[in-house]
């Protein structure tokens, strides 16, 4: 455990070094000002939800691809597994630190629009679990390639076809299927710590959701992660 804590303070010291916390700091202020400006406007929770999606969910899938593959071009990976780091401290750590940072962006966009009248616990559990979960996504997209422009344009059918259960939410569609995607727990838990009244059966199913597909996730891009860029 201590040798996680020290990983997640050594990434979080080198994405400040590389100025990628100032960067999405800013990124976050401008959204939080477009907030800012509409948050007395009709539905603007939808709003924020789509944002979320867009920005700080997606900070963890881009950066934990991009950081692979560079530390892959520069051969840092060999020189990192031959010492006492294990695999798991590695992947965590990075996906801890990530999720964090995109987990503050959303926070700071909820705040902005609703104040406290939102149930903190419900979406900081939703949001953070969904940026790990596109930490998840961007690992999974980064184990079949090596070069960044080729990871961006794969992890777009990838990133459409896991966010389809916003259709429903946006009330595109109601397809029941859809509820059974990984992305819904955390999204069923951000939208009922809007409401005043929570749907119970939301809750219970995104918690259930949420305990369900993490640990699975995670088992499988780490077999892939292992078998495709660890032992290649």
């Amino acid at each position: 455990m201590t040798q996680l804590f020290k990983q997640i303070k050594w990434q979080f010291l080198i994405f400040q070094k590389n100025n990628l916390i100032t960067m999405i700091a800013g990124i976050t202020a401008f959204y939080v000002l477009i907030i800012y400006l509409i948050k007395d406007f009709a539905n603007v929770e939808k709003f924020i939800t789509l944002l979320i999606y867009n920005d700080p969910a997606l900070v963890g899938f881009i950066f934990i691809g991009i950081s692979i593959i560079l530390e892959k071009d520069q051969e840092v990976l060999p020189a990192l597994f031959v010492t006492p780091l294990s695999q798991h401290i590695y992947l965590i750590s990075r996906i801890i630190t990530l999720s964090t940072i995109g987990f503050f962006g959303a926070l700071a966009m909820v705040l902005t629009a609703k104040g406290t009248s939102f149930n903190l616990i419900h979406f900081s559990i939703g949001a953070f679990l969904t940026c790990v979960l596109f930490c998840f996504m961007g690992i999974f997209v980064v184990s079949y390639t090596t070069e960044i422009l080729h990871f961006l344009l794969r992890a777009i059918p990838l990133l459409i076809f896991m966010s389809l259960p916003l259709l429903n939410y946006f009330e595109l569609t109601d397809l029941s299927f859809l509820k059974l995607f990984p992305v819904q727990g955390g999204l069923n838990l951000m939208v009922n710590s809007y409401r005043e009244s929570p749907n119970v059966w939301e809750l219970v199913f995104g918690y259930i959701s949420i305990a369900v597909w993490t640990p699975l996730l995670y088992w499988f891009v780490y077999r892939i992660f292992m078998a495709r860029v660890v032992k290649t």
